[in-house]
């Protein structure tokens, strides 16, 4: 293969290709001789990685799995009061100057769209330093930070608080501190690749069971119990070094999965992880903002460890962990991402401060979404689009992934000239393969005829895709 051959390129094979080749000219220099220069040499090879990498992309198009971030000319903006109801909606966006109405973001609550809270923003920079300068552990710990890490934890009811820079980062910190050879894990096959993908190297021992299913969740955690006290003690008695030392099940769940818009059952996972003795830690990142009192969420009361983003409803950036008394010490201890990560700067802990001023104050914009979700979720079904039940996330199965990408693409695209939607098809690897997802994600910023305009789109997309399998015999997608 040509690109195979690269490797034996003579330009890459001389007789010295460990350091710098010190008889070339320094092409960095000025030429000083006023001579005519020569011509630029060719572009260096790609080489045989490049090359690699090329063709897993081309392969991952070719199979309708591939990604290319759209080029947005910039995200819903600050809309006049006084032209609010006559000017365009608020969530509209530009794509290469077509307008496109913006269900693809997790701005559940409009704050990044928000003049005042963007005002605010700008004035916590402009008194606070904007860098961390380097780890908590390196540089310190601010006062301020501190102060703000207490409040996030008393607002949403846990003893402790830690902010991360993203909610990645804060599940890796959170597993990989928590977590060692041995464990027994039981997580929900849905759960957030960060998660997922924070699991292995901890060397836990993993027990997956069916999304949302309780049940599932408790037969295993029965199963498991019963084959640990056998392995531990035999049939004959409690451990011998008694309760102390039993081992405790770890429980992964999310309070909203964002690509199945599943709300799960939290009373329901409270009473089997009760019941087991398991030690439960709820990934929050869609709900905290827009679900619950003040935006609280749905896990108060049944996680030890909830999990947060400031970069989907709080309209910042960052994420945040609450957690148990004496634990953000264990993970300042035993946690790498977080022992050598930049902190998040001062500026951050007076926005958060600032948002716990705002975030109780919402309950118009909470409503506001979630009549939103009900309304497109009913009308969507009216024209025989299957909608899935949920909140301010609205998933439509669609499953093979070509025709999901369709989808999507017709919605940016409408024939009658109006605006478009702007909607994610979600594929593989982030949800199952032949489970592709159409995924609309509301926020306070729509108006009811946002909703009315994608309900009107989708219908149109879905039944010329209907009709078109229908044309296709044999096509069972």
């Amino acid at each position: 293969m040509a690109d195979q051959n690269r490797l034996t390129d003579p330009q890459l094979s001389g007789p010295d290709s460990s350091g710098p080749d010190m008889s070339a000219p320094d092409m960095s220099a000025p030429d000083m001789s006023g001579a005519t220069p020569a011509a630029a040499p060719p572009p260096a090879s790609p080489g045989l990685l490049a090359a690699r990498l090329a063709l897993r992309v081309e392969e991952l198009h070719a199979a309708g799995l591939g990604r290319n971030a759209l080029p947005l000319d910039g995200l819903p903006a600050p809309t006049p009061r006084s032209a609010a109801g006559q000017s365009p909606s608020p969530a509209l966006v530009r794509m290469e100057g077509r307008p496109l109405l913006h269900f693809a973001g997790n701005d559940y609550l409009g704050l990044a769209a928000d003049g005042e809270w963007r005002a605010t923003v700008a004035a916590c920079f402009a008194r606070h330093a904007p860098s961390g300068t380097a780890s908590r552990l390196a540089a310190g710990h601010t006062a301020l930070t501190a102060e703000a890490e207490a409040a996030w934890a008393d607002y949403f009811g846990y003893a402790e608080c830690l902010f991360l820079p993203s909610g990645y980062q804060a599940n890796l910190a959170l597993l990989w501190g928590l977590l060692g050879h041995g464990d027994a894990v039981f997580l929900d096959r849905r759960v957030h690749a960060s998660m997922a993908h924070a699991l292995p190297p901890t060397g836990a021992r993993l027990h997956t069971h069916r999304h949302a299913d309780m049940d599932d969740l408790s037969r295993r955690l029965a199963a498991w119990r019963h084959n640990s006290d056998n392995d531990s003690c035999g049939n004959d008695g409690p451990p011998a070094c008694g309760t102390a030392c039993a081992p405790q099940p770890v429980v992964l769940a999310e309070s909203l999965y964002s690509m199945d818009g599943t709300l799960p059952d939290m009373a329901r996972l409270g009473a089997v992880t009760r019941e087991h003795g398991a030690f439960v830690i709820v990934d929050e990142a869609h709900a905290f903002g827009a679900l619950g009192a003040g935006g609280r969420g749905r896990a108060h009361g049944v996680a030890d460890v909830a999990v947060g983003t400031l970069g989907k409803a709080l309209g910042l950036f960052g994420a945040f962990l609450l957690l148990p008394r004496g634990t953000r010490n264990a993970l300042e201890n035993l946690a790498s991402p977080l022992i050598h990560s930049t902190a998040l700067p001062e500026a951050h802990a007076a926005c958060c401060l600032a948002l716990l001023d705002l975030l109780p104050r919402l309950d118009d914009r909470r409503h506001h979404l979630a009549a939103l979700g009900a309304a497109l979720r009913t009308g969507l079904r009216a024209e025989g689009v299957p909608a899935r039940e949920g909140a301010h996330v609205v998933c439509v199965d669609v499953g093979d992934e070509d025709r999901c990408t369709r989808l999507a693409a017709r919605l940016r695209t409408p024939a009658d000239g109006g605006p478009g939607v702007l909607a994610l098809a979600a594929r593989h690897p982030t949800v199952p393969r032949g489970a592709a997802t159409l995924r609309l994600g509301l926020t306070a910023l729509h108006r009811v005829d946002d909703v009315a305009r994608c309900v009107d789109l989708l219908a149109r997309a879905w039944k010329e895709e209907e009709e078109k399998r229908g044309d296709t015999p044999g096509d069972q997608s």
